[in-house]
């Protein structure tokens, strides 16, 4: 007996609608370390999720340029889950953090579920789609005021987090920074040295008043 090519066609065709038609979806719940998610740079991002049923589970971030960051599963692993249990990124004992560095706007987290295998951001059917959006904040600057005795002394800025470290001018001078934490060295020549670590908060205005010793 032989069978029609537009026959088996139709065949496959109906078993595939037939498959679609009672699949069971599964849910994906996602949410962050905030209750409002309006992030700042610096501020440590958390990411949590569970899934209704055992299933293979892909998280993806969009950031604010729109290039694609696959979070999870880790290279080599099929991404399976199990079910109802809640799952955090990074994970507790990981080596690493999610800090939000900006550019101000909006991030997304996407998580995608499959109980046939793991999906991808293409994937459109028998997937559950979850998203979440990040909004980065840009913080205000803040001001520091260099007064020094004598004056006319050098001024280096050292970032913490970047490690760069610049000449800024002389005192007496007013600088605007971002916030976040610094080291400032005051020199003169024939002068001791002085290192001061600070850490300046959004908007903040500070004055240093600094002598030198010979």
């Amino acid at each position: 007996m032989s069978v029609s090519i537009f026959a088996l066609l139709f065949v496959l065709t109906a078993q595939a609608e037939d498959t679609i038609r009672h699949y069971d979806p599964v849910n994906i719940e996602v949410w962050l370390n905030k209750l409002e998610p309006d992030y700042y740079p610096g501020e440590r991002l958390k990411i949590f999720f569970k899934t209704s049923k055992d299933c293979y589970v892909a998280i993806y971030n969009i950031d604010v340029g729109g290039r694609e960051n696959l979070l999870f599963p880790q290279p080599g692993d099929n991404g399976f889950i199990k079910a109802n249990r809640v799952y955090e990124l990074p994970e507790q004992n990981a080596d690493y953090d999610y800090e939000i560095t900006g550019p101000a706007g909006v991030e997304r987290i996407i998580a995608l579920a499959s109980t046939r295998g793991l999906p991808d951001l293409a994937d459109t059917e028998m997937i559950t789609r979850r998203e979440v959006e990040v909004t980065v904040e840009e913080l205000e600057p803040a001001k520091l005021r260099i007064i020094s005795t004598p004056p006319r002394c050098r001024i280096y800025i050292k970032d913490i987090i970047s490690g760069e470290r610049i000449y800024i001018g002389k005192t007496p001078r007013t600088i605007v920074l971002r916030p976040g934490d610094y080291v400032v060295e005051i020199k003169k020549f024939g002068y001791q040295t002085m290192k001061r670590r600070i850490r300046l908060e959004p908007e903040e205005r500070r004055k240093i008043y600094v002598r030198l010793l010979p």
